[in-house]
């Protein structure tokens, strides 16, 4: 599934931002807090509106009556982990520290074999033993053929810097 955003610009955050993510590639996406990154998986997902540009997935306009078709396609691992109180569909989600939460999330995520896998960072640092196995879970997903938009500084190539 390619991705491409065209001189997207989302508030005072994102200004004429351009770029491209093809099929089976992997985009990170680098910035100081309150850059705008989470803002831009939001945009990409269809919860807020671009007020410049667009964004289409497989030359196809994301709308907000499209968003929804294609949310479908996509795995998204957020940035603040929160399950609704009693949900018992992750284990023992309670029990977890912090980076176990978000690796299985990520798993999960990675599992489901969707086309495109927007991951944001975590809302604090992970071990650097749990900072390794994202970055495999990262590679992974593209040798599978997944398009990867993730928010990571860890993995320097094809980065883009917001």
């Amino acid at each position: 599934m390619m991705l491409e955003l065209h001189n997207v610009t989302i508030g005072e955050l994102i200004s004429s931002l351009s770029l491209t993510v093809n099929d089976g590639q992997l985009l990170t996406v680098v910035g100081s807090e309150g850059s705008g990154k989470t803002t831009l998986l939001r945009a990409i997902l269809g919860f807020i509106p671009v007020d410049k540009g667009h964004i289409s997935i497989d030359g196809e306009l994301l709308t907000t009556r499209s968003a929804v078709w294609f949310r479908r396609q996509m795995a998204y691992v957020p940035q603040h982990l929160s399950l609704p109180e009693g949900y018992k569909g992750l284990g023992s989600w309670d029990a977890q520290t912090p980076d176990e939460r978000y690796l299985q999330l990520l798993r999960k995520a990675v599992e489901a074999g969707k086309s495109l896998l927007l991951v944001d960072e975590p809302s604090q640092p992970l071990q650097a033993e749990s900072e390794s196995a994202v970055d495999e879970l990262l590679l992974a997903a593209v040798q599978r053929g997944t398009t990867v938009l993730a928010i990571n500084s860890r993995i320097q190539q094809n980065q883009v810097k917001l």
